[in-house]
């Protein structure tokens, strides 16, 4: 191949080419959108590449049912779907067509398994592979214009032509051990982009200098704000700034009047959103106060610092051990969560929804770590009990 496409944009030469697919083993595919002013990102292309040809479809010409459930059945089963760094396509076709992407493979974290880094990017990929240079281009483009530029369509093409490449010889390095690992982390990470987030105020930074009460109240208004971002479709900041969300917070408003004093909140925003964010913080502050979290450790202390460290170290020598990136156990707010657990000596809680060889090689290591820092024995003689 050398860039030639196949452009799609009738559910007729959709159609035509389903076959082809259908009866690949594996199939390169990328996605086109764009994400500046929704929460939902905007399907704009999507592009697939067997061993023969590249093609290049339209999804505004194909945003109609028979394409969709064309589409979604192709990348629900049959064959292998080999992405490279697949979060935010893996997010947007679940959105567009309702699909958990199966089976799947992400030659990103692939790539991670091999050297132990986990951001190696597709240009990299093919120049370290396939000794190819490509160029960045229309990275920044806008993919919802039509007609497409040929600029923009090479580019788009390019990014699968040599995909399949590059996962053959990546597949030829992995160890048994390390393909079992790959197909469990691709299968979650497919899974994970089907799901709502369930603790929205993990985004939000400075929570360690809230009071029990105020954490009460800024998870109620991550809530809130997730909603209306989704129902609005609009970024989270268009409804409400991380710091605004913490003067709420911090400031308990009970009254439009106070509401509006805060710098944030503009009188549009007030009129808009007002009687509802009163409402929530009004319903948190009515909580028992049994029902607060527990107060943070500032990230700043000693003891947090030392706690971190020590799970650190145990991190790093079980992903030594296991010969994955450390960032593959545990990624950073995992490790805040964590070091909060243990310096108020509560359970570390592995979710039940985690690859089955993490949560393997990560309950005794973890268990060991409890016992080093001083945990009572009747947390001890139930550690690390699983998530419902």
């Amino acid at each position: 191949m050398n860039s030639d496409y196949v452009w799609i944009a009738s559910h007729e030469a959709l159609e035509a080419a389903l076959p082809a697919w259908q009866a690949a083993q594996e199939l390169a595919l990328d996605t086109e959108f764009i994400r500046t002013h929704t929460f939902y990102p905007q399907p704009a292309l999507l592009q697939i590449a067997d061993d023969q040809q590249i093609y290049l479809l339209d999804l505004l010409a194909l945003d109609q049912a028979p394409s969709r459930a064309a589409l979604a059945s192709l990348l629900a089963s049959g064959p292998t779907k080999i992405f490279h760094s697949a979060g935010e396509d893996l997010e947007l076709l679940h959105h567009w067509l309702n699909v958990r992407v199966a089976p799947f493979i992400d030659t990103q974290l692939a790539s991670a398994l091999i050297t132990q880094e986990m951001s190696v990017g597709y240009q990299r990929l093919v120049e370290t592979y396939l000794d190819i240079q490509l160029e960045k281009g229309e990275t920044r483009s806008d993919w919802l214009q039509r007609p497409l530029t040929p600029s923009q369509c090479h580019y788009a093409a390019q990014d699968v032509e040599y995909l399949l490449a590059c996962w053959h010889a990546l597949a030829a390095q992995l160890s048994v051990q390390q393909r079992e690992i790959l197909e469990q982390e691709s299968a979650y990470q497919a899974q994970a982009a089907c799901e709502r987030e369930a603790t929205p105020w993990l985004r939000l930074k400075q929570n360690w200098r809230l009071t029990p009460r105020q954490l009460t109240v800024i998870q109620a208004l991550a809530v809130w704000r997730e909603e209306q971002a989704r129902r609005l479709d609009r970024p989270r900041s268009r409804i409400a700034s991380d710091s605004l969300l913490h003067d709420l917070a911090e400031q308990g408003p009970s009254s439009l009047v106070q509401l509006g004093q805060i710098s944030e909140a503009s009188p549009g925003w007030v009129k808009r959103f007002g009687a509802e964010v009163l409402s929530v913080i009004a319903e948190s502050q009515a909580l028992p106060p049994e029902e607060d979290p527990a107060p943070l450790l500032s990230p700043q202390s000693p003891a947090y610092r030392t706690l971190l460290k020590k799970l650190r170290a145990a991190l790093q020598a079980l992903a030594a051990e296991q010969q994955v990136p450390v960032e593959l156990l545990a990624k950073r707010k995992q490790l805040d969560l964590w070091t909060q657990d243990l310096a108020a000596q509560r359970p570390l809680h592995l979710s039940e929804a985690w690859p089955e060889w993490r949560r393997l090689a990560l309950q005794p290591r973890l268990a060991a770590l409890q016992r080093d820092v001083g945990y009572p024995d009747a947390l001890l003689q139930n550690a690390l009990p699983q998530d419902a």
